[in-house]
């Protein structure tokens, strides 16, 4: 069986193409007497799910159970017939087939090294075979060939099932996200530059202000300006301390900061991020 043919053409057809959450192909043939032929009735059906799941999934991440599975419908004067069953992974630019363990193991493309998964199937009118169950430890996107032999004919799907395998990406509590934002932006720009000529021991709202803060030269300046600001917040409201920072309610510093301005908008972003914080 001419399988360098085969070969080229996966590596071919696997060049363009998206990602698909499922996919029906017509299968193709390739035998020592005619060669590559696309002219069958067999067909496969590919797609993949969250292990327990029924919903075709494009992508997944790392540490997610998922289930990849095949539905294969035969010539019907093979059924009932032998099969064995092939399966390979090409993951660029490395290509790897399932072995008779279940492990994927690399492949170099010859047909010498080449070993089915499954022997001896008995094909049925819809034969459905389990590709991959478990968490798949490769990102990128995977391209799944399946194939299957009846004598010395092998049918095989010349397109793949394509999907990603991403990194676990954890995304951050809102708390977590306005202490990123108060570290980058809000303590350089609001509190050191504005609130600490006023708001700190021995400044002039030291004894009259519900807030106090340190300078840089405290190591810890960051974590403690961030809780007392948090503290302030929980005992009032995102509007008060706004104001404040405008010049209302009564601020004794007058206006810090312009309404509208970027420094307002990054200030009442962080504030909304304590108001949302607060709701986890």
């Amino acid at each position: 069986m001419p399988l360098r043919q085969l070969l080229s053409l996966l590596v071919l057809i696997t060049t363009s193409g998206l990602a698909m959450a499922q996919k029906d192909i017509n299968g193709a043939s390739n035998s020592d007497a005619e060669g590559i032929s696309l002219d069958t009735n067999v067909s496969f059906t590919l797609s993949m799910t969250l292990v327990g799941g029924d919903t075709p999934l494009e992508s997944a991440t790392i540490g997610q159970e998922v289930s990849i599975k095949t539905i294969i419908r035969p010539e019907t004067e093979d059924i009932g017939q032998a099969a064995d069953i092939i399966i390979v992974d090409y993951l660029p630019p490395a290509l790897n087939m399932r072995n008779s363990d279940g492990n994927f193991v690399s492949w170099n493309g010859s047909l010498k090294t080449l070993v089915p998964y499954l022997e001896g199937v008995t094909l049925e009118d819809e034969q459905e075979v389990e590709v991959f169950s478990g968490m798949l430890g490769s990102t990128g996107n995977h391209r799944i060939f399946v194939g299957f032999t009846v004598g010395d004919i092998l049918y095989f799907t010349p397109t793949a099932l394509r999907f990603d395998i991403e990194d676990d990406v954890v995304t951050p509590t809102f708390r977590e996200q306005a202490i990123e934002l108060f570290n980058s932006t809000i303590s350089p720009t609001i509190v050191q530059s504005s609130c600490v000529a006023c708001h700190v021991a021995g400044g002039s709202a030291a004894g009259q202000a519900d807030h106090i803060f340190v300078r840089t030269t405290n190591p810890d300046h960051l974590t403690i300006n961030f809780e007392e600001l948090e503290s302030l917040h929980a005992s009032t409201s995102t509007d008060y301390i706004l104001n404040k920072s405008i010049g209302l309610q009564g601020h004794g510093g007058g206006a810090q900061i312009s309404n509208g301005g970027t420094a307002f908008n990054n200030f009442s972003d962080f504030l909304n991020l304590l108001d949302q914080a607060a709701a986890e």
